[in-house]
């Protein structure tokens, strides 16, 4: 049985090294620390993300919790897309 966010990683592609883009428009910057994987969000693409996620229907107290969700999947997309 599928859940529901089966086949998130679909919506992921490398831009540049270091650099994703999420379908919906947003890109992320991967950072390699000493031990640890870091993600952010592109300040020129939180616009983007923002109207992506307001058409979607989201509301907008979770935008948070979307964008701290989001992260994570690009992180762990990065660790299997290396």
């Amino acid at each position: 049985m599928t859940g529901k966010h089966h086949n998130w990683h679909r919506a992921w592609s490398r831009i540049t090294p270091g650099r994703l883009r999420h379908e919906s428009g947003a890109e992320f910057i991967i950072a390699q620390g000493d031990g640890y994987t870091d993600a952010q969000v592109s300040a020129e693409t939180l616009s983007v993300l923002q109207a992506a996620e307001i058409a979607r229907g989201v509301p907008l107290h979770d935008l948070k919790s979307r964008l701290t969700r989001l992260c994570r999947e690009a992180i762990k997309w990065h660790q299997k897309n290396p």
